[in-house]
């Protein structure tokens, strides 16, 4: 029989520093992200500055900075919790992986798009799309890992794998949703956005009692068997 292809082997284990490199990567992709959200908000150098108009001019990019940072951070909270259950990668989880954060860097893009032109129907529809494929990227890391056994870990339930998948893809299925809206009324579909953080309230009253990993509840036997 012949060998199985090492292009689909395990390159990295959970605890080894090839594994640990690719977590640094993904912070520091998200932290490069949600910094340069904050580039577009800058303090016109303009003579006799009036302060106070100028803040209310500011004010829809402070709101835009506001949600873009809060989605982004919903996202890095997932990813966070994505890794907490996956125990090892391969070459195609690093790329499926390397896609989401390249979705992840080009967001300060459209929010800075937004930002400038929310009140139109393309600048709408654009950021709703761009952050809707972050999501389903997210959701395709998720959905490949859970697949292989030798990636997830195996006190994984279904119902918890259920659950993070339905909680990552919360966030694409609100943006996806608003573009029809975007095309009529781009300013209603802005607050139909806040569903994602009202949906998170609502799933988190039904998530499922994760399993104590196996090597922590060895280590609890073990102590309680000596004391």
């Amino acid at each position: 029989m012949a060998a199985p292809s090492k292009r689909w082997s395990v390159l990295a284990r959970g605890g080894e520093i090839e594994y640990d490199r690719i977590l640094f990567f993904s912070d520091a992709v998200f932290a490069i992200a949600v910094t340069l959200l904050i580039v577009d908000l800058r303090v016109p150098d303009v003579p006799h500055l009036q302060s106070g108009r100028e803040l209310r001019h500011a004010i829809p990019q402070m709101v835009g900075f506001a949600f873009s940072f809060a989605v982004v951070g919903l996202f890095w909270l997932a990813h966070h919790g994505l890794f907490r259950h996956i125990k090892g990668v391969d070459r195609p989880l690093v790329l499926l992986n390397l896609l989401f954060l390249g979705t992840i860097a080009f967001v300060p893009y459209p929010a800075a798009l937004l930002s400038a032109a929310g009140d139109q129907v393309a600048a709408t529809v654009f950021y709703a799309a761009s952050l809707a494929a972050v999501g389903l990227a997210e959701a395709a890391v998720w959905l490949y890992a859970i697949r292989i056994r030798e990636l997830a870990l195996p006190e994984v339930s279904p119902a918890v794998r259920r659950f993070v998948l339905l909680r990552i893809l919360r966030t694409p299925v609100v943006f996806l949703l608003s573009i029809p809206v975007a095309l009529v009324w781009p300013n209603l579909a802005k607050w139909l956005w806040l569903l994602i953080f009202v949906g998170g309230f609502v799933l988190r009253r039904f998530e499922p009692a994760e399993d104590e990993p196996a090597a922590t509840k060895a280590a609890t036997e073990a102590g309680a068997r000596r004391s």
